[in-house]
This record gives C-alpha cells, structure tokens and sequence, in this order.
C-alpha cells in the first residue's frame, strides 16, 4: 500500500524563476523520500478559504543536505487565483500538503537512452524524472523544451548540469528554433538512433502529436496528463480520460495516472 502524508509544512525558500513562473521548496521530507517522478501532490493555503479546493502540482525535485533528504520543490506557473495568492507567500510561510498521490513514470531497467518532451511548465515532473534516471538507472537523457516564447523555456540550465542534449523551439523564435517543440521530435527520430522510451508532459496537442510520432516510429511512450483534478483520490470524477480500447470506459488521471501508456488512452 503506498504511503500517504498530509500535514501543514513550512516553505524553505520561494523563488521567481521567469515572469510568472515560480519554484517553492518544502520542508516535507517524510514524503519527498517516497515521492516517484510523475508523481503529485494536492496543495491548500491555510490562510484563505478561497479558492475552497487544493490544486494539483507534480513534484518536481527533491532538496538534499549532505545526506538527509529535506524536502522536495514544485515548479509552477501563476494561471489563476490560487497560483496568484500562492505566489504572494514567502519563506516561513506555510502550505497544507497532500500526497504523493497517482502513479508515475515506469523507469525499467535495461534503458540506455530516452527522449523527454516538455512543453512549458510540463517540465516540472520531467525534471525530476531525468535525476532519478541518471542516479539510478545510468540513463542518457535528450531533452526537448518547447514553449510559446523565451521565458516559457524552463530547466535549461539544469539539464545542462547533468550533460543531457537538449533542443528548444519557441513558436515567436525567441529562442532556439522557431516553431513547435513536435517538429524536432520528429526530425531527430528521423537521422538519430531511436531511444529506448519517449517521456512527455505539456499541453493536449502536444501530447497527441508525441504519442503519435511514437506510435509512427515504433516507440514506447509515457504521457503525464496536465488534467484538472479537484480531489486527487477519484471521487469527483472530474479527471476522466477515456480508455483507448474501444469499450467507451474511462480512467482518472488521479487514480490510474497521471502518467498514462499513450496507447491506452484517447489524448
């Protein structure tokens, strides 16, 4: 049975990382040492009842001093009134934490090399995701960040840091190459050796055309859903995705995902 923590934590640090993108780093180390990449947790001010419901935020990073794991940290982007008010909060400050909850990316063994797409703030899990394959598994990482504009490109540096090749469009040609993210998956599927998994989180039509290009090229591909959850456990049904098998039934992103199969969900 997987474990489950919920307490009210401290806030160790809050930092903007671009206009309207913020990372907070947590002092809930109970959970940030059972947490899996693609995993989330619901979030709640515990100052203001509105908005009245937690919010759904994948992990995005886990906080180590020497040894001892001391937390873990989201990445987050402001798109409506919950972000904005938790945007506001400072070291010191306190938020009520759920989780980890649903299932995360399979990591098997034996990989040598994966491919990560992210667009924009889709980043987040696959930050995550990449240490947790080059720590454990001795993967080789290409990364792929897309984004509307410069500022939407997250974790560049990052990724750098643990020598994973990455390519960048941006559809105003701010940065890297203009256009969509999709259209490099592709080109380089078609000149490089194919990787052993693709792993993907961002907007639907991004999704969609990942999974298909995966499909074309005859690699596996793992989708993390960016679908709106308002309990995170499967009773308010509102996370519904339905099965690919013809059969009309339907998962939940909480439940069953976030992290999906491409082939066993309609995206």
């Amino acid at each position: 049975m997987k474990k489950l923590f919920q307490k009210k934590v401290q806030i160790l640090h809050h930092k903007k990382v671009g206009p309207g993108y913020f990372r907070v780093g947590l002092a809930f180390p109970e959970l940030a040492r059972v947490a899996l990449p693609g995993q989330f947790v619901m979030v709640r001010l515990t100052d203001r009842h509105i908005p009245l419901l937690r919010r759904p935020f994948s992990v995005h990073n886990r906080l180590v001093e020497g040894e001892e794991v001391s937390g873990f940290e989201l990445l987050y982007k402001v798109v409506g009134q919950g972000t904005r008010a938790m945007s506001g909060l400072k070291a010191g400050d306190f938020l009520d934490v759920l989780g980890p909850l649903g299932n995360g990316f399979t990591c098997p063994e034996g990989m040598g090399h994966v491919f990560l797409v992210a667009g924009g703030v889709g980043v987040a899990c696959l930050w995550y995701l990449a240490l947790f394959l080059k720590e454990h598994r001795g993967v080789k990482c290409t990364v792929f960040l897309g984004g509307r504009s410069a500022t939407d490109i997250l974790c560049r540096e990052a990724f750098n840091s643990i020598d994973a090749k990455s390519y960048i469009t941006t559809e105003d040609g701010s940065l890297g190459e203009k256009g969509v993210i999709t259209s490099l998956v592709q080109k380089t599927l078609e000149v490089d050796r194919k990787p052993d998994m693709i792993y993907a989180c961002g907007p639907t039509a991004m999704l969609k055309a990942v999974s298909d290009i995966a499909s074309t090229h005859s690699v596996r591909c793992e989708v993390s859903l960016e679908t709106a959850m308002a309990c995170g456990f499967g009773v308010c049904l509102g996370c519904a995705v339905q099965k690919a098998d013809g059969s009309g039934d339907y998962l939940h992103a909480c439940m069953d995902g976030p992290v999906f199969d491409s082939r066993a969900v309609v995206i």
